[in-house]
């Protein structure tokens, strides 16, 4: 369960510097002076996938969906985490 908390922010991070982020500079989006990293993610993950479905890109329309439900899927695992019944495991 730890390693899955650990590895997911990590792999959603990878995904946003890798695929998200250039997609959205490359279309001339993806800009937040100021904001943080978690917004800088967030807008930037918006803008990909506005533009992916204005073009009609089935990729990173995938890739998009794929970091929505990475971080369902994560805070669903914390969840349970925190709130399991047996606190020795």
């Amino acid at each position: 369960m730890i390693i899955a908390i650990l590895i997911a922010p990590i792999a959603a991070t990878l995904l946003w510097l890798l695929c998200i982020r250039p997609y959205a500079l490359r279309n001339g989006q993806g800009y937040t002076p100021g904001g943080n990293v978690g917004v800088t993610f967030w807008v930037d993950w918006q803008q990909a996938q506005e533009i992916a479905k204005a073009k009609g890109d089935k990729g990173m329309i995938l890739i998009c969906r794929i970091v929505f439900w990475w971080h369902v899927v994560f805070i669903a695992v914390f969840a349970y985490s925190i709130f399991k019944s047996n606190p020795n495991n």
